[in-house]
């Protein structure tokens, strides 16, 4: 299954391992409703569990309000970001200031979901989302 998201902005799928994945379109800028869809999206897919994300942020511009939702919520167990550039590089470093929340950065999205398979595989895979 695959959600449009934020008017064609991106997609959120989950695979049959059991990731999330967050892809946005490259060149898209996202303000703090597309974040907050993008949870909510998250949230009713993930029944109550607490899943692993990968976010494709590759050329995406990024608010400071998109970025505080993100980082006030705590909606997955663990989150790899994945770009090309520098500027991705620094957006996945300023998402990640400041949150709890298992991340990492890659360049290759095989690796991501592979690193993301580890540590769900060690954490026991899912959890309940608190609250």
């Amino acid at each position: 299954m695959e959600i449009v998201l934020a008017a064609g902005k991106g997609t959120l799928s989950l695979d049959e391992s059991g990731i999330l994945q967050l892809v946005w379109a490259g060149g898209s800028a996202l303000d703090t409703a597309d974040a907050a869809e993008s949870v909510l999206a998250i949230s009713k897919i993930s029944a109550g569990r607490m899943l692993p994300l990968l976010i494709d942020i590759s050329d995406v511009k990024l608010s400071a309000g998109a970025r505080n939702h993100y980082l006030e919520s705590r909606f997955v167990s663990s989150v790899a970001l994945v770009g090309q550039t520098n500027v991705d590089r620094v957006v996945a470093a300023w998402m990640r200031r400041g949150n709890e929340c298992p991340q990492r950065y890659f360049t290759s999205t095989a690796d991501a979901l592979q690193w993301l398979a580890e540590l769900a595989a060690s954490d026991g895979a899912t959890q309940n989302v608190p609250g």
